[in-house]
């Protein structure tokens, strides 16, 4: 059987480590060309230099998502490099600091907007712009999370960033499904990633089983379960999905 993604042409962004490592090292075994896109430069190699022992093909590009500058260069260079672009997987993303409404700055609530929705603006924009011009069909998948189909407190910021996400997505899908180019969404409840360590302080027993049982299923999820996910979305076995937001969080929103 063919693999899902064999040779396409795929942007990550937020590749460096959690969901977007555990994609890109998903998506190379199943044929597609990696352009692993992080801020941070050691980060990415790092991911790449993964993706090459593993047998298959990738290739950094720095990025900041929420620089229009840097989301150009990221297309540009990609169609340097491979002349295409089939899909992409918006994973970047960032938490912000915990407040209430009343203590937030305006300087943190923009931050991770603008890092999140923004970004996430930015990045379909001059992907889609791209598919266009070469008039074939693509998929886009943004991350977004529970957090933007629930109210949780201290998190303004976050999940409005998370919502908006949401009606990017549909709104998106509506203009270009017309021409071939699908995108949806992936929502997942808590990973164990970076941004885990970071909200339990450090991997605080406490607080990682405050996380678990915040789940029916028992546990957090594994980078590489979302991973899977996004696979799907991306590849043509979900060819008559569009514009929809797929929940993978154990429960979390069933509660």
């Amino acid at each position: 059987m063919k693999p899902d993604l064999m040779d396409k042409v795929i942007i990550i962004t937020g590749a460096g480590s959690g969901i977007g490592r555990a994609s890109s090292l998903l998506f190379a075994k199943e044929g597609a060309k990696i352009i692993v896109a992080n801020r941070r430069e050691e980060k990415g190699n790092e991911t790449v230099e993964l993706v090459k022992d593993a047998g298959g093909e990738a290739f950094f590009i720095q990025c900041d998502v929420s620089n229009e500058e840097n989301v150009k260069n990221l297309i540009d260079k990609t169609i340097k490099k491979y002349g295409r672009l089939d899909g992409a997987f918006n994973n970047a993303g960032i938490v912000g600091i915990r407040k209430s409404i009343i203590e937030l700055n305006s300087k943190e609530f923009d931050e991770v907007i603008r890092t999140n929705l923004f970004g996430t603006f930015l990045l379909v924009k001059y992907q889609v712009q791209q598919m266009l011009k070469q008039k074939s069909k693509g998929s886009i998948v943004n991350i977004t999370s529970v957090a933007g189909l629930l109210g949780r407190p201290g998190r303004s910021p976050y999940n409005s960033s998370r919502s908006g996400i949401i009606a990017l997505t549909r709104t998106a899908a509506i203009e270009y499904i017309k021409n071939g180019i699908r995108i949806n969404c992936l929502a997942p409840g808590v990973v164990k990633t970076d941004l885990f360590q970071t909200s339990t302080d450090g991997g605080k027993t406490n607080k990682i089983k405050e996380y678990e049982d915040a789940h029916p299923i028992g546990r957090v999820a594994e980078p590489e379960e979302v991973a899977e996910s996004a696979l799907w979305l991306l590849s043509d076995k979900s060819s008559f999905v569009v514009g929809h937001t797929l929940v993978v969080d154990g429960g979390y929103t069933i509660l």
